[in-house]
């Protein structure tokens, strides 16, 4: 019997329903699936015949394979490389943007696991081993006996001795987090050589080629290496000193590291509250790239030490800031207004970060930066009219919508040069939605859209290639659409001959707005012709329909939400 000659079944309208059938009716039942069961074993018994068969001839072809592939993989192309083309590979695979960590997960340890070959490749390149990241473990923390903590420590003390060996006598590049000492009492730091400090001890024994050295610690530790001088560092480039808070707070006492004195010093990086330009040994007037960073409320700098500082760096080239005026600084002496100062030229600085925090900063008016192409700017500003009408090469602009008021936005975007590239704007509203105090709305987007036909001269930021707007709150779908559709070509112009359409053809790649509201309008559709011709549009909606709306609500097993804001129920 096969499927094809099956009797038809008197039961088949019962089939798939929950129809219970009578007494006499299960005898009739279970006559009828006498032959289909013999049927289905029978079937069984050929399917596990032809199984054996088929696992035979995969067991054979298994063998085959393996033979196959060991032979292919003598001829490999990468077998035959020459042995500089592979070293170049090699170094191409180092992450340039920060140093390697101690994991088998990245090069150059994952280099050394691909073969035996590649790894005496890679044992004999001293550049592979130039740049380390170190993480000393923390104490006292999540439980951990010390115990377990030492012995940590031993091995990645042994780790980072191997690695450093390794780098012959290539310049080195290291970065080193240790951690606070949490079993220490707060006034006692712990200075045994077998605690904190220890790394950063035994780093010092390569001192002598460090090229770049950034170190995140308690200030004491980061004193373990103030007795070096400028003759012990000859290769050093960039220094980076975070000191972390400890209580009861500790001055750093800059004026002890003579080494960064260096004539060869040109980058340096710390915190706003252990900054103290008068104290710090630094050779300004070379360097050329400046970080005082950290929380603004943290930070001791005022505009009247910042102008101080930077009349002395007209070398800089990227520099990055935090001011805070809310307070009176001991560095500072007498309050000052910083206007009453002469203008501060920094002619080679083309990337510039200023946080100010919520006291207005006054700082960009004494400043004349005519190299400028990126800036970035946290905190309560000004108009900046004035600043951006100077800045006739700026490219990147990056703000936030609280540092200004609408008008004084408005103000901001109409002065924007006609080289702007890249502009992103973050909609802060510290966490109230309050249409009063909004200031980035229709009408400050509507002083970047293209009049309706408009050309040339008329064009706002004529060249832009990216709009980024993160938390948005007030801008209307409909203008936001009216914005990409006269900054982009219409299909009439994209079909112009090239001579006439490159008028008309925009520059815009990237729109990136992040809405902090529902939608009103799917603007997508009318969209799409734009993003058919290149245009990279990424345009998300927050959704409010939260927890508090979940029928699962005080249980321990609550489904995760769904990406469309509700859990399924009502």
């Amino acid at each position: 019997m096969s499927s094809s000659t099956l009797m038809p079944s008197p039961f088949a309208s019962h089939l798939g329903t929950n129809y219970c059938p009578k007494d006499n009716e299960l005898l009739e039942i279970r006559a009828l699936l006498v032959e289909p069961t013999r049927r289905l074993q029978r079937l069984d018994d050929e399917i596990a015949e032809l199984q054996k068969a088929i696992d035979k001839l995969a067991e054979e072809r298994h063998i085959l394979q393996t033979y196959v592939d060991g032979h292919k993989a003598l001829v490999s192309p990468v077998r035959r490389l020459p042995l500089d083309i592979i070293q170049e590979i090699f170094v191409a695979c180092i992450p340039t943007h920060r140093n390697c960590v101690m994991s088998a997960s990245e090069a150059p340890v994952l280099l050394g696991r691909i073969s035996s070959a590649w790894r005496a490749i890679s044992l004999t390149m001293p550049r592979l081993w130039a740049r380390l990241h170190i993480v000393e473990p923390p104490r006292g923390r999540y439980g951990v006996p010390n115990v377990l903590i030492d012995d940590k420590v031993t091995q990645r003390l042994d780790i980072m001795k191997m690695w450093l060996g390794r780098s012959g006598q290539c310049p080195l590049s290291i970065s080193l987090q240790s951690g606070p000492d949490y079993d220490s009492p707060p006034a006692t730091p712990t200075t045994s050589p077998t605690r904190s400090g220890q790394f950063l001890q035994e780093l010092t024994l390569y001192a002598g080629r460090w090229q770049h050295i950034r170190v995140t610690a308690l200030p004491f530790v980061i004193e373990t290496i103030a007795h070096l001088t400028a003759v012990d560092v000859p290769m050093l480039k960039s220094a980076a000193f975070h000191p972390q808070l400890q209580f009861p707070p500790r001055v750093m006492n800059w004026e002890q590291f003579g080494f960064l004195g260096g004539p060869r010093l040109t980058s340096f990086s710390t915190t706003g509250n252990t900054f103290d330009p008068h104290s710090l040994p630094l050779r300004w007037n070379q360097l050329t790239q400046l970080t005082i960073g950290g929380p603004v409320w943290e930070t001791s700098m005022t505009s009247q030490t910042l102008l101080q500082t930077l009349s002395q760096c007209n070398e800089l080239r990227t520099c990055s800031l935090v001011v805070n005026d809310g307070r009176p600084s001991a560095l500072s002496g007498p309050a000052t207004e910083s206007s009453q100062y002469a203008l501060v030229e920094l002619p080679f600085l083309h990337t510039f970060q200023l946080d100010c925090g919520s006291v207005p900063c006054t700082v960009l008016d004494r400043l004349s930066l005519p190299k400028l192409r990126d800036l970035t700017l946290h905190g309560v500003h000004s108009s900046l009219e004035s600043f951006l009408g100077l800045c006739i090469h700026l490219e990147a602009l990056s703000i936030d919508s609280n540092s200004f008021t609408k008008l004084t936005l408005q103000e901001s975007l109409r002065a924007l040069p006609p080289t702007m590239v890249h502009l992103t704007i973050r909609d802060i509203m510290h966490g109230t939605p309050d249409p009063i105090v909004a200031s980035l709305d229709d009408d400050v987007l509507a002083v970047l859209t293209p009049a309706p036909g408009s050309a040339g001269a008329d064009v706002p930021c004529p060249v832009l290639e990216t709009l980024t707007i993160t938390h948005c709150w007030f801008i209307s779908d409909a203008a936001l659409l009216r914005f990409v559709t006269e900054r982009m070509p219409s299909p009439a112009a994209a079909n112009e001959t090239s001579d006439s359409a490159s008028s008309t053809t925009s520059t815009l790649k990237r729109v990136d707005i992040q809405f902090n509201r529902l939608m009103t309008m799917d603007i997508m559709p009318s969209l799409t012709p734009f993003m058919e011709k290149g245009l990279d549009a990424e345009i998300s909606y927050a959704s409010f329909l939260t927890s508090h709306l979940s029928p699962w609500q005080g249980l321990g097993d609550v489904p995760a939400p769904s990406p469309w804001g509700f859990n399924g129920g009502w």
